[in-house]
């Protein structure tokens, strides 16, 4: 795409002019990116279709659904009668253009949009086609379209030029210099009029902290599809939320955007005021998945009052034909002081557009494609957007990096905040001062002292790695919608996203871990030597990171936090009861449960590297045949001094944990 010259003296001078909306639109000219194929968009008799009856989920409705017999009509994985939701919706929309989706609730506008923007995978009918022979779904188009969701999918701890600028990185071709997508994304924030917001964080429930405000999120969101520079730019519902002036200033924004770059842009709208209905070019009125009108917006007062829809004086026309689309057939009774849906199934209205002029809204729509797609044609079909050769994003390496340290700057209120150093600090002095110097060599040289020494070694392994199984949890659940939505838009290979993940997780999972082992093995006083010490850490963080391993696998195999975490609770404390410290003899039938169990591993090895040589042979009911002492179900083999058995064996627990949160993840990450 080549560097980009910004004329920064023309911005300043448009900020200081201050001569209205003519300027600021002249100045956005001279320097915002045009797309390279101007795309129009034709849709022609489009259905939809979902299923009648969906699945109550719950035990009771599996329970039923697998007790039916095979065959049985009423069973819910036979085929079932389908429910359609859109009824032949046609129309074209040209470069330059803002098109709006109206319609009430439940009219269909969400389903539709998707459809345009191939994220829909409910069975449908018709066609959708861009300059004529792209499919929303081709993945060679996808770089030419931008969607932007109703819901603000970003990451919370990052600032807005963070956000903004990760994503450049990510979506923009490897041959632009890393200043050229800096330039890019200066272009945006001038372009968004979000400049003055670029430090601010983007805040939310998850970092817990309030950042920029609603209005300035969608521009960051929007921002991110205009990066990539696309020809085709459809939002759901951009609005919703917002007050009047903002979404003004919103529409505005898309309205230049539209004219300026010559770009096709379609939204959804719920209810816009008068003054934002004046500045839509078209109209797609949608009412119980019905087309009702299609055509200039302007036209479209005039056009239902031919139909029998006369609009009251002083009203607004977005309000009126909302009215409309929900159901009114005719004027409001005196007295009455509202306007009640008498004709939900609108067969009136419907009836009225059959035997309106031109054949209604549908056959309308029918001839300006024909007519639209001929002189378009000659335009912008010249080249082929699918003979492009395509210019490769970032690479691999850089993808690896750059979701790294996205990772770590968004996680970095979660991971270090100061509820969950305190909590660790608390936790490690707690157990200091309650097992003071209880590892000393003249308390471990008897059975008492040598047993609190094994239980301090116990917990310490528990609490720190059921601390991170846990936390780990949140990780996939979390970012489920930033992953679906980023890997829709290619922007990563799931590996990438992978390594990236596990490079991030390094530092954090590291440091927290190795300060309270730290604070812990210094104040009870175990063994005293560099050797030991190194060898104790090396073996905690084992511990700590292979039950990172299994949290982040139920995260990645559930994307579920409830399901995931009744799971880690099971699996907790069956890891726990079975590693030898609580039971001391299982029942033969679950002998095998300890060998699945890596605190049994971990615990193991501390107590041979800090309990062997200290305490010598013993005499009594704890001593073996040997005359070694057996504490719970550990013998300490003199073979097996330090533990090399147990690490070997952790360390292949951990292997193969990675490799199955690697398989989980891909498979999950599919779009359904």
């Amino acid at each position: 795409m080549g560097s980009i010259h910004i004329d920064m003296a023309a911005i300043e001078k448009a900020k200081a002019n201050g001569n209205g909306v003519e300027d600021k639109t002249k100045v956005e000219s001279d320097y915002m990116p045009k797309p390279k194929f101007p795309m129009h968009l034709t849709f022609n008799d489009v259905c939809c279709y979902v299923p009648a009856h969906f699945e109550v989920p719950g035990m009771i409705s599996t329970l039923k659904k697998a007790l039916m017999p095979r065959g049985s009509k009423n069973k819910p994985d036979s085929k079932a009668a389908e429910r359609q939701i859109l009824h032949s919706i046609t129309g074209v929309v040209n470069p330059g253009e803002v098109v709006a989706i109206m319609g009430p609730s439940g009219s269909g506008k969400t389903t539709f949009i998707s459809l345009l923007a191939g994220r829909n995978h409910a069975r449908h009918t018709g066609e959708i086609l861009y300059n004529d022979q792209h499919k929303p779904t081709d993945k060679a188009f996808k770089r030419q379209l931008g969607y932007v969701t109703q819901e603000d999918s970003m990451y919370e701890g990052l600032t807005v030029f963070e956000t903004l600028y990760y994503t450049a990185v990510l979506r923009l071709p490897r041959a632009m210099t890393d200043k050229d997508k800096r330039e890019r994304v200066s272009i945006i924030l001038e372009v968004l009029g979000i400049a003055h917001v670029k430090d601010s964080i983007i805040g939310g429930f998850r970092v817990g902290r309030r950042g920029i405000s609603g209005g300035e999120k969608k521009r960051v969101a929007i921002g991110q599809e205009l990066l990539y520079n696309p020809s085709v730019i459809l939002l759901d519902e951009p609005t919703s939320g917002l007050d009047s002036t903002t979404a003004l200033n919103l529409i505005h924004t898309l309205h230049t955007l539209a004219q300026v770059g010559n770009r096709t842009i379609v939204t959804t709208i719920h209810q816009p005021s008068s003054r934002i209905y004046q500045m839509l070019d078209k109209l797609l009125l949608m009412g119980q998945g019905h087309l009702l009108f299609y055509g200039d917006a302007s036209a479209a007062t005039d056009y239902f009052a031919t139909i029998g829809y006369t609009m009251p004086y002083g009203m607004n026309p977005a309000d009126y034909f909302l009215d409309v689309a929900s159901g009114w057939s005719g004027e409001a009774k005196e007295g009455s002081g509202h306007i009640q849906a008498t004709d939900p199934q609108l067969k009136a209205l419907l009836s009225a557009i059959e035997r309106g002029p031109r054949g209604g809204a549908k056959q309308t729509s029918k001839a300006d494609a024909s007519s639209i797609s001929v002189s378009l044609r000659k335009d912008s079909g010249k080249v082929a957007v699918g003979t492009e050769r395509r210019e490769p994003g970032a690479s691999f390496s850089t993808q690896v990096f750059i979701i790294a340290i996205r990772s770590m700057k968004d996680r970095r209120f979660e991971k270090f905040s100061v509820d969950t150093i305190f909590t660790m600090s608390f936790v490690s002095l707690l157990c200091g001062f309650l097992w003071w110097q209880s590892a000393v060599p003249s308390n471990t040289r008897t059975t008492e002292g040598a047993m609190d020494v094994s239980g301090v070694l116990f917990f310490m392994i528990t609490y720190l790695s059921f601390s991170l199984l846990f936390t780990s949890i949140f990780t996939f659940p979390n970012e489920k919608t930033m992953l679906m939505k980023e890997r829709a838009c290619g922007m990563y290979q799931v590996s990438a996203f992978f390594f990236g993940r596990t490079l991030a997780d390094l530092p954090m999972d590291t440091a927290l871990p190795l300060l309270v082992s730290s604070v812990i093995y210094v104040m009870v006083g175990l063994k005293q030597t560099v050797g030991a010490y190194l060898l104790t850490m090396s073996l905690v963080l084992i511990v700590c990171f292979t039950a990172a391993s299994l949290g982040l696998f139920l995260g990645a195999w559930f994307l579920n936090l409830k399901r995931a975490q009744s799971m880690a609770t099971v699996l907790m404390l069956t890891i726990m009861l079975t590693g030898g410290f609580f039971v001391r003899s299982t029942p033969s039938w679950m002998d095998w449960t300890k060998y699945i169990s890596y605190i049994m591993y971990g615990w193991a090895a501390l107590v041979k590297i800090h309990l062997r040589d200290a305490l010598g042979r013993c005499e009594g009911e704890n001593a073996s045949e040997e005359g070694i002492c057996d504490y719970g179900t550990l013998d300490l083999v003199p073979s097996d001094t330090y533990g090399g058995t147990e690490i070997t064996i952790l360390l292949a627990m951990l292997l193969g944990l990675r490799t199955l949160v690697y398989l989980a993840l891909r498979y999950r990450a599919r779009e359904k």
